[in-house]
């Protein structure tokens, strides 16, 4: 009798990402498979109240086998035990109280898990962590916004939110200028409403039931020491987000599919003059905004858009440009009449041209127009900047007043310059000032001039100064100097601002030990931007074109970080290494690779970093930790090795207890 046996083959076929290939015993010569994915599974982790300066501890029940646990969202302070995925959380650094995040993901070789939860941390005393729906609590954002306590969490159940609910403009789920909601928190107590997990609320200005299409979705004004926290916010007529006068007002991990349009078509340069047409996806007005960990796709005129603030950061956003449809500047990141203003450790990526076709004034990736105010007097510095793969030009800075601009850290590569449409009026292919620009300790790779005209402007306008190091490489119009990085500099490893601090606070510039890699929350921001796409968006020269949001960073297949780092090599590290400290032994435990890249790994090579990258042992593809006797190494790094050959090193890691 012929039996017919499972019979797993370790290292010798990969699945997809997550999952082995297993053989029916017998037709392991092309004969019929299946696959097996045992992934870890971790409990839901709920929601939580800790007083401000005290330790919070937590154990996740993690079941199935857990190679390497690690924190994927939370405050800078947050700390996930590699092995047993045990979170502790020393709140005594916290500024002011409010409600958090805390997201683990926990892997090994068959897949990985993701969970998150909810962490009230109350500074006052007094403040409360509350549920929409729940103990006369409203279900509805902007009902519930207007009940509640100053200082207190509201936290919002995963779902959908339509903007209006019972009619038309009843704005049950919106927040609106004239109302006055949510309620102000204190500078030790932020007010604070947020959905339950990253992400997992949509606020929606869509058509439903007989209802329209609604108006703006998020609008508030004189909003003080508030947080808005996890949203999406998609569908709406004007605006996604906007506010004005809010004096350290909040805005963490929300995501806007840009702006709308009033319902105008902007299919020609008299409809694309209207102003509806030429909206920014997220913008805050006057005041002291802290943008944190947000992004935005789809069309825009800005992305995110700081606009005649007194002192404002953004700060770890990722800004996506697919299309424009007004006749104003066009651009990623925009900082306009700002009085001070830092730019931190941004990405723009992916941005087209081709469907902005009724623009006349030009802005760029991350521009500091000011139109109307270039002679007031300002302080704008952008640091730890990267740009890829963009057909925008970098930036363009009309201020002319104040210290001069400065730019440090920054990464733009593989990036064409700018002509408007309208009055093909061309920029510089990467950066323009009108006031003295002091660029530093920075990389420019593969910047072209605008459909490759040698006769545009030079890569750099008059009043840019490159100083210390600085590498160019395939620059329009420079001599190439320096030697570009195999992947990202060092200097992008690391964030270079804490969490949670604003403009002025102690430690908002301050060089951190947070690993910036991977992206926190990388596979929400994906999956929001792979869904947008427009048949028929309108066509420079006449037209129109599909654009399709499935593509680049978010392609199905890709994984945000692993683009970036392998955009000039592909042969990349591991981007996740952790060493925990066992006593005897030193365990070294590193995540796969997630993209399609992972179908080219062949094996691990690990090495003692403190001794000259010494290699320690390799390993087979299938194996993802190792034990290390303690005392001869002091740190650890990882390199994948390839059939094309083997990889540098993203970080080099130290064992921790």
């Amino acid at each position: 009798m012929f039996f017919l046996m499972l019979t797993l083959v370790s290292g010798f076929v990969q699945g997809s990402p997550n999952c082995d290939v297993i053989y029916v015993h017998g037709f392991e010569s092309g004969g019929p498979t299946t696959e097996v994915c045992e992934a870890p599974i971790i409990a839901d982790m709920g929601m939580h109240t800790v007083s401000h300066g005290d330790t919070f501890v937590y154990q996740p029940q993690i079941s199935g086998e857990v190679v390497l646990c690690r924190k994927d969202m939370g405050h800078d302070e947050v700390n996930v035990d590699s092995v047993s995925g045990l979170i502790t959380w020393d709140t005594s650094e916290l500024l002011f109280g409010r409600g958090f995040y805390i997201r683990i993901k926990c892997s090994n070789y068959h897949g990985s898990a993701w969970a998150s939860m909810v962490v009230h941390v109350d500074k006052s005393g007094s403040s409360q962590l509350r549920v929409a729906g729940e103990n006369g609590v409203s279900p509805f954002i902007a009902v519930a916004a207007s009940e509640m306590q100053g200082g207190d969490t509201v936290v919002f159940p995963d779902g959908l939110y339509p903007v209006s609910v019972s009619q038309d403009e009843s704005f049950e789920n919106a927040l609106k200028t004239t109302t006055d909601v949510p309620s102000n928190g204190s500078a030790d107590q932020f007010s604070t409403i947020m959905a339950a997990s990253p992400g997992g609320v949509l606020i929606s200005g869509a058509a439903h039931d007989g209802i329209p299409k609604q108006k703006n979705a998020i609008q508030m004004a004189s909003s003080n020491y508030v947080a808005l926290v996890g949203f999406k916010i998609a569908d709406v007529l004007r605006e996604s987000f906007t506010s004005s006068n809010g004096n350290h007002l909040l805005v963490e991990f929300i995501g806007t599919a840009g702006a709308g349009t009033n319902n105008l078509p902007c299919s020609n340069f008299i409809e694309a003059r209207e102003g509806w047409c030429s909206k920014a996806g997220m913008r805050a007005n006057n005041g002291t905004p802290l943008f944190q960990a947000n992004y935005d796709w789809g069309h825009n005129r800005y992305g995110i858009m700081t606009r005649s603030t007194t002192a404002s950061i953004t700060r770890r956003s990722f800004v996506r440009l697919d299309e424009h449809r007004g006749d104003q500047p066009y651009g990623g990141f925009s900082d306009y009449c700002d009085q001070a203003h830092l730019s931190q450790d941004n990405v723009v990526f992916d941005s087209l041209a081709i469907a902005a076709p009724h623009y006349k004034n030009y802005a760029g990736l991350s521009a500091f127009p000011a139109t109307g105010c270039e002679n007031m007097v300002s302080e704008l510095k952008v640091k730890g900047l990267m740009a890829v793969n963009n057909k925008l030009s970098l930036s363009l800075m009309d201020s002319q007043a104040g210290v001069d601009n400065e730019w440090v850290n920054i990464v733009s590569y593989d990036s064409e310059a700018t002509c408007t449409p309208q009055g093909n009026r061309c920029a510089a292919p990467l950066l323009q000032s009108d006031k003295i620009l002091n660029v530093r300790e920075s990389f420019f790779g593969q910047a072209r001039a605008f459909n490759n005209n040698i006769s545009g402007p030079p890569a750099f306008g008059e009043e840019i100064i490159l100083q210390e190091n600085v590498t160019l490489f395939d620059v329009f119009d420079e001599t190439d100097q320096g030697s570009p990085p195999r992947y990202l500099p060092e200097s992008l490893l690391y964030f270079s601002g804490k969490s949670d601090t604003f403009h002025g606070d102690p430690g908002f510039q301050e060089m951190t030990t947070v690993r910036r890699w991977p992206i926190s929350g990388e596979d929400i921001m994906a999956a929001s931007m792979q869904s947008y796409f427009n048949s028929a968006a309108f066509k420079v020269g006449g037209g129109t074109v599909a654009v399709d949001g499935n593509r680049g960073a978010v392609a199905e297949g890709e994984t945000m970080s692993e683009y970036f780092w392998a955009y000039m090599d592909p042969l990349i590290p591991p981007l996740v290494v952790r060493v925990k400290d066992l006593g005897a032994t030193h365990r070294i435990a590193w995540e796969h690779l997630s993209s399609h890249r992972r179908t080219s790994v062949i094996g691990w090579k690990v090495v003692c970093t403190s001794s000259g990258n010494t290699t320690l042992v390799i390993l087979d593809e299938n194996q993802l930790s190792y034990e290390h006797p303690a005392g001869s190494c002091t740190s650890y790094a990882v390199k994948t090795m390839y059939f094309a050959g083997e990889s540098g090193i993203a970080y080099s890691e130290v064992p921790v207890q």
